[in-house]
């Protein structure tokens, strides 16, 4: 699997947890993925993929440009790690787990 079809499956976990998705077109910017919900919480999502072993967090960069957006938008930055059976999300601000 490619970081694309990992950034495909955290997308559909989103919408089947009700949100509406927009995917960053080739990856680009601080955010793969941007979910909405009716209640108002938006998620701005770093996807990372491994097919062996834990994915990679987010670099300090990655991790400091994230959360800037995410503030400016009201959002809560999120870190996907997708490895081939599940996705963890977790605060790219705080690390604590979070659940669609």
């Amino acid at each position: 699997m490619k970081g694309k079809k990992a950034e495909d499956r955290v997308a559909d976990s989103l919408r089947r947890a009700g949100a509406s998705v927009q995917q960053s077109p080739g990856s680009r910017g601080s955010a793969d993925v941007i979910g909405n919900w009716d209640n108002g919480k938006e998620w701005m999502t770093q996807v990372k993929y491994s097919g062996v072993g834990k994915p990679a967090a987010l670099s300090s960069r990655e991790k400091r440009n994230l959360v800037s957006r995410a503030e400016k938008n009201n959002a809560t930055p999120v870190l996907a790690q997708v490895t081939s059976n599940r996705i963890i999300f977790t605060s790219a601000k705080t690390g604590r787990l979070l659940k669609p």
